[in-house]
């Protein structure tokens, strides 16, 4: 079943990067001709991390569409934004990320959390962000430093748990091909790394 992420309660998210995302959905959106329906949006990566937990600012964002899209030219994806320091920061759009090349359930999409409220309330752009179970298991491939932080940073929000990022996983490997005993050995560390931050993560 979705599941709503209401931004105006939820405020974990750097505001600053929400405001430079709903201008590059703005942006891509002027593109789009009328159309019946909303594209789909699914956010991925260090953004779709930093809307559930608060941590790690990114600089790129990460998605994919339900429809195929022509975006605008790179200069007008890249949005400046204020951090929480007072620094200047830019936000842009990766225009080279694929879904391809990560572990993806292939219900991910299906499953991914609807994002509510005036901030991104656009008819042409459908804004989700990839469920936290999800995300951790897409880290998994690259599994570079970050994407442990990232892991460990879902975990300790409770976002996500031992048992249910092995069965996602496991079960998102059935459908690909290559070496994938790496990928399990990388599952094993991450699963460690969930345990570890859930002893560590506040009760109550």
């Amino acid at each position: 079943m979705n599941r709503s992420i209401l931004h105006e309660q939820d405020n974990r998210g750097d505001p600053g990067i929400r405001r430079a995302l709903a201008t590059i959905i703005e942006r891509i959106a002027r593109e789009v001709p009328d159309i019946p329906d909303p594209i789909k949006m699914y956010l991925a990566g260090g953004v779709a991390v930093n809307f559930y937990t608060g941590e790690r600012p990114t600089r790129d964002v990460d998605a994919s569409f339900s429809r195929r899209l022509i975006l605008p030219p790179g200069n007008e994806l890249v949005v400046p934004y204020e951090g929480p320091d007072g620094q200047v920061r830019s936000l842009y759009m990766d225009t080279n990320y694929n879904t391809t090349f990560a572990v993806m359930h292939e219900d991910a999409e299906e499953d991914s959390w609807l994002v509510e409220g005036d901030q991104f309330d656009n008819r042409k752009i459908e804004l989700r962000v990839l469920a936290p179970v999800d995300l951790a298991v897409s880290k998994l491939a690259r599994f570079a430093d970050n994407d442990r932080e990232d892991i460990a940073a879902l975990a300790r929000r409770r976002l996500i748990a031992v048992e249910a990022v092995d069965g996602r996983a496991t079960e998102a490997l059935q459908y690909y091909v290559g070496r994938i005993a790496g990928v399990q050995l990388n599952l094993r560390d991450a699963l460690v790394i969930i345990h570890e931050a859930w002893q560590e993560a506040p009760r109550g």
